[in-house]
């Protein structure tokens, strides 16, 4: 019998030792060295997560040679040995300005995703920001050209998603074929993490409809004394496309400076089928950062960034930009931990500008006119917020934003020949209003709240209001005629909210949120006159009097962790009512024309899904995988809603070490076979394709990476690319990149 309890107890014990055994430890403030309370603590095999208490303290299941991860909002993330975990002391973070996706409590917002960025592991060369999208779940890009591109995230595109730089920052397209979107005007290597609120479920960041979608650039981290710095070159054979960067920093306790310059030369590349598609670039970005930490618990950042860009091809539209440039600088303070209720003080400000040309001197319709638009954008804006904390469960921020555009700028035509070809002696010379001196102004008033219900369930809700006013200085005569011979300003004022219930126990977490989101519409959808801004070659004709955009979203996401394994989703909905589209207004024909479209109100829904995977073979080797899927339908045309990316996945098998690591990417897009006929959209084939990637460290700070891009060279082509314009090419939309190879080096210092 004793024989049989010491086997048991034996057997037991071996069990405890390999599958699991209760962790105790305490956390504490490396400086202070205070108890640091609800640090979440996650054994990174299994999954399995506890909060501290009070006290520091932790207990937490775990095998003998497992790690644990240690997160906190105001702390440097930590990740230990099992055997280490008994005292664990976390570094403070320094002060972040920048960032819109932070744990208010240890209970993530699953409905938000933040994806690092490695330019490096990359191995090519993006052309803009909107490339670093590509590999993100629920994102496709519309392609007007290799810098005119966009990042489209379920029904959501342009200004229906609240797209900023560094948690307020912006800049806004001045060229009315957005061929300069806000994703054109910052270096893309500069940007280090892109952060994602997948719907309407915050209220602190601006006029919302759809996804909120933060760009955070390099930060300069004052916990790295001295001076530092990068050099980083790439070029990328489809094309000739060559890429240099530099990064240099200054850091001390109290300031710190920070300096960045990019030059890219991107040739035109060739298809899949062998056709070269017109999309050289040249452009050349610097920016500054300066930081000065005034006491423990202050930052004061300046930043300037400055972007030249020239020569630009534009495939998919009318013309060309031979002059693109663009400048924006910001100022931001933030106060922490001012006392036991008031948690932070934040004052956000920026300026930015646009100056833009773009003519058709490139074109076959030059020799018959000669047509160059110079236009201007300019924005200003900020925002106000105080953190509060009531007691240590609930935290509430309130505070208010503001954002003001201003565009202008005309059209210039010279018309060479007359309709029978014969030379005008002298040329006709015209002129049309691009924007019509026009502005808008939006004011918004927020509050958004967390409050921990229990050790497992936290709530967040938000309130936020708009005041929303636009209008027109110098209307053209003929738009005005069209709606009673005067354009009045419009006032909207815009309530919206969101509330979100999170439950979080060891491996499993489950959200349930729901947002109102309202957005009033944009300039080229109030203001825009005859021009062809659109995927088609019609005209666009501006509706001033548009009623604001209303989203109505649930969604339902959950994430499951096993051992080495870790698998989650979403599904969606969103009643959708005065969504803004185009359609054929026969009313506002002209001769010799294709009849213009008119934007206009209609109600739409959308549903659907994403899921994602990741499980890891051994120490280094995983696999990722991801798919999505949107369905959106236009109920007052009672068809397809126009612009909807089809069922996408990606996989990647990726063996990854200190020194080097091995990377394989698929993408797969169906077929689009929902369209809009009103829109005159067409089928588009589904398609698939491979990329390979690698690297090696052969030096310490030095790093080089490698890319063989679409191996299979296939010829392919997103449903939201842009169709050829005034172009000698014949063959419909604007195809992807080809076979291409790239390679990348960097070395820091």
């Amino acid at each position: 019998m004793n024989k049989f309890i010491l086997i048991l107890i034996m057997i037991f014990a071996f069990f405890t030792l390999t599958f699991g055994q209760n962790i105790k430890g305490r956390i504490f403030d490396s400086t202070t060295g205070e108890p640091v309370i609800n640090a979440s603590v996650r054994v990174v095999e299994s999954g399995v997560m506890t909060i501290s208490d009070k006290d520091g303290s932790f207990m937490i299941e775990a095998g003998e040679n497992e790690t644990l991860e240690i997160k906190h909002l105001s702390y440097i993330t930590k990740t230990v040995s099992v055997n280490e975990a008994k005292i664990i002391k976390l570094i403070p973070k320094s002060i972040n300005l920048d960032e819109i996706v932070v744990k208010a409590h240890p209970l993530d917002d699953i409905s938000h995703s933040v994806v690092i960025t490695d330019d490096i592991k990359r191995g090519s060369q993006p052309r803009n920001v909107a490339d670093l999208f590509n590999d993100i779940a629920g994102f496709s890009i519309q392609k007007r050209s290799a810098t005119a591109m966009e990042p489209s995230f379920r029904a959501f595109k342009y200004e229906e998603m609240n797209i900023k730089y560094d948690g307020s920052s912006k800049i806004v397209h001045a060229c009315p074929n957005r061929m300069d979107p806000v994703t054109a005007h910052v270096i893309p290597e500069e940007v280090r993490k892109i952060e994602i609120v997948k719907g309407p479920y915050t209220v602190r960041f601006g006029q919302r409809f759809g996804a909120t979608v933060n760009m955070v650039t390099r930060n300069n981290r004052p916990d790295e004394s001295g001076f530092h710095g990068s050099l980083e070159s790439g070029y990328e054979t489809n094309g000739g496309n060559l890429v240099g960067g530099a990064n240099f920093q200054y850091l001390q306790k109290k300031f710190d400076l920070s300096v960045n310059g990019e030059y890219r030369d991107f040739g035109n590349y060739t298809d899949g089928n062998g056709v070269i598609v017109p999309s050289s670039f040249k452009t050349m970005s610097y920016s500054v950062k300066l930081g000065v930490n005034p006491a423990k618990n202050q930052r004061f950042q300046l930043d300037f960034r400055n972007k030249y860009g020239k020569d630009i091809m534009h495939a998919g539209l009318p013309m060309d930009s031979p002059k693109d440039d663009s400048y924006l600088m910001s100022a931001d303070y933030k106060l922490e931990k001012i006392s036991d209720k008031i948690k932070s003080f934040q004052l956000k400000s920026y300026y930015s500008s646009v100056d833009h040309l773009m003519d058709n001197s490139m074109r076959p319709n030059f020799k018959t006119l000669y047509a160059r638009t110079p236009v201007t954008s300019n924005t200003m804006g900020g925002k106000i917020e105080i953190g509060l904390t009531p007691n240590d469960k609930l935290l509430v921020f309130a505070g208010i934003d503001a954002d003001i555009i201003k565009r202008d700028g005309k059209k210039y035509v010279t018309v060479k020949l007359n309709p029978a070809g014969v030379p005008l002696d002298p040329p006709v010379e015209k002129q049309f209003n691009v924007w019509h001196d026009a502005h808008s102004q939006d004011l918004g008033v927020f509050v958004e709240g967390n409050y921990k219900l229990s050790e497992f369930l936290a709530l967040n809700t938000g309130a936020r209001i708009d005041y929303n006013t636009a209008g027109v200085n110098d209307p053209d005569a003929g738009f005005s005629a069209l709606y009673n011979g005067s354009i009045d300003d419009v006032t909207d004022i815009n309530p919206g909210g969101n509330i979100s219930l999170k439950y979080l126990k060891n491996d499993f977490q489950l959200q349930m949120a729901y947002g109102r989101g309202i957005r009033s519409a944009n300039m080229i959808e109030r203001y825009i006159y005859r021009f062809t801004v659109g995927s088609d070659p019609r005209e666009y004709i501006g509706n001033p009097y548009l009623k604001p955009e209303v989203n109505n979203q649930v969604e339902l996401s959950a994430t499951k962790f096993f051992s080495g394994f870790l698998i989650g989703g979403g599904v969606f909905y969103s009643y959708m009512k005065n969504y803004i589209t185009a359609r054929v207004n026969h009313e506002f024909a002209l001769p010799g024309k294709p009849d213009p479209k008119q934007f206009w109100n209609v109600d739409a829904y959308q549903y659907g899904f994403d899921a994602h995977l990741k499980y890891d073979f051994c120490h280094g080797l995983s696999l990722n995988g991801d798919i999505s899927y949107t369905l959106a339908q236009n109920i007052t045309f009672d068809e397809p809603l126009a612009q909807i990316a089809p069922l996408t996945g990606h996989l990647e098998l990726k063996w990854e070490k200190s020194k080097y690591w091995l990377d394989l990417r698929s993408l797969l897009e169906a077929k689009q076979n929902r369209y809009s006929d009103s829109f005159g959209e067409t089928e588009t084939p589904g398609y698939y394709i491979f990329d390979l990637r690698a690297g090696i460290k052969p030096l310490k700070g030095l790093s080089i990476g490698f890319a063989a891009l679409n191996i299979l060279d296939k010829a392919y082509y997103n449903h939201l690319n842009f169709s050829y314009k005034n172009s000698d090419q014949n063959q419909g939309r604007v195809f992807e990149l080809g076979r291409s190879f790239s390679t990348f080096v960097k070395y820091k210092f």
